[in-house]
């Protein structure tokens, strides 16, 4: 009998449900599983174009600008929807799971599927890197914010609790990401172990970064700049357009290698202009990632901590109001790894500027290469996949 695995990764983006994906496989080169991924919008799709066991959710969005900023105000007006939203979902992860009695629920930042699981005394397990929820903080909002903020740590906080397992993929101090995040009563951090990033494959699988750019169509003695985009989809469009519009300007010095974050599109290539590619979804990330010299990233936790185990450094544009990521991006600079560009002020010439420094400080490879060598001795999807057998039932590998 296969092991009956659910998965519950959250919708928004799509670092959750690929991190659902790699334990996934790493389970299925231990026994027979048979997979479903309960989750919503962006993570559907995504789920539904790899083929796999989809079970659609209630989706659960956050109210965004045009310029991609989250917008407090009516995110915050929404709070009656929410609930309803959040009922909704409790509602369909008790159904699918008493339909499909589940060996283990995997859930990775959706608190409701832990409370589903707990409710119907199914093994459960977490996968997430924000144990504290910042909300931002608006003038005219300032009391609702500091009341919200309050109110979701107490509440998940004791949700997170309810898990057999509870894993944060990030590297141990001093090199942690989501610091600020875990920042908890004691009685909820001991609980969550720090694993390390969750990898597909690591970088001494590949071939040679030479090797790469090559394969990818790019002059391997020429620097290469990664750009995967990520977010939400109101986001990425936003960053999409002022990122092409301004490296296009740079694409007589540098090569650059950019993915819109958009896999249900039927066209890879979305355009390209001599020493500049976009594409609208990159089959190997991993291989892009080792190809680069820079990444310009988002600050999203996952891709933070995928540049470290690959030691690249970063560019990190993150997006207006999103704590989550501001605080990522800060802690990666403090780290030492990467420089920090506001959205609001990004130009063509702060840009190049970072982009050269990046490349050129050697204080950045010394302190990537020491997280490197970190990376190499941790597997936090083994960890993870030993963990879901044992409470299933099966055997430690």
């Amino acid at each position: 009998m296969p092991l009956k695995a659910y998965f519950a990764p959250c919708g928004m983006g799509l670092g959750h449900v690929t991190r659902c994906e790699v334990v996934l496989k790493r389970l299925e080169q231990h026994v027979p599983v048979e997979a479903y991924f309960a989750t919503y919008s962006d993570g559907l799709s995504y789920v539904e174009a790899l083929g796999l066991n989809s079970l659609p959710m209630p989706s659960l969005e956050i109210a965004m600008k045009r310029v991609g900023e989250v917008d407090m105000e009516r995110t915050l007006a929404r709070t009656p929807v929410f609930f309803k939203v959040i009922a909704d979902q409790i509602a369909h992860d008790m159904s699918y799971m008493m339909a499909l009695r589940p060996d283990v629920v995997v859930s990775d930042t959706r608190a409701v599927a832990v409370l589903a699981a707990r409710a119907l005394g199914l093994p459960c397990v977490c996968i997430l890197n924000q144990l504290r929820i910042y909300v931002p903080r608006k003038r005219r909002m300032l009391r609702a914010s500091r009341w919200a903020e309050a109110g979701v740590v107490a509440i998940l906080g004791q949700i997170w609790l309810m898990a057999d397992g509870l894993f944060v993929p990030d590297f141990p101090e001093p090199y942690t990401i989501s610091l600020m995040n875990l920042k908890v009563p004691e009685r909820y951090r001991k609980r969550a172990k720090l694993i390390g990033p969750i990898l597909t494959k690591r970088p001494e699988e590949l071939p040679s970064q030479e090797e790469l750019k090559e394969a990818l169509g790019f002059n391997p003695d020429l620097p290469l700049i990664f750009v995967p985009v990520s977010g939400p989809a109101i986001e990425k469009a936003y960053f999409s357009r002022i990122v092409v519009r301004m490296l296009s300007k740079l694409a007589d010095e540098l090569q650059f290698l950019i993915s819109l974050g958009n896999p249900a599109s039927p066209r890879e290539l979305a355009y390209e202009k001599g020493s500049m590619k976009v594409l609208n979804w990159v089959d190997d990330f991993y291989s892009c990632l080792k190809a680069c010299d820079v990444a310009i990233i988002r600050g999203g936790h996952g891709t933070i901590t995928k540049c470290m185990a690959y030691g690249r450094p970063m560019l990190i544009v993150p997006p207006p109001s999103h704590t989550e990521k501001m605080m990522n991006a800060l802690r990666a600079k403090q780290v030492g790894i990467a420089k920090v560009i506001l959205q609001k002020s990004l130009s063509v010439s702060k840009l190049k500027k970072a982009i050269l420094s990046l490349m050129e400080e050697s204080t950045y490879r010394r302190r990537l290469s020491e997280v490197e060598g970190i990376a190499k001795k941790l597997d936090a999807a083994g960890e993870i996949a030993n963990t879901i057998m044992k409470l299933a039932g099966g055997l430690d590998s």
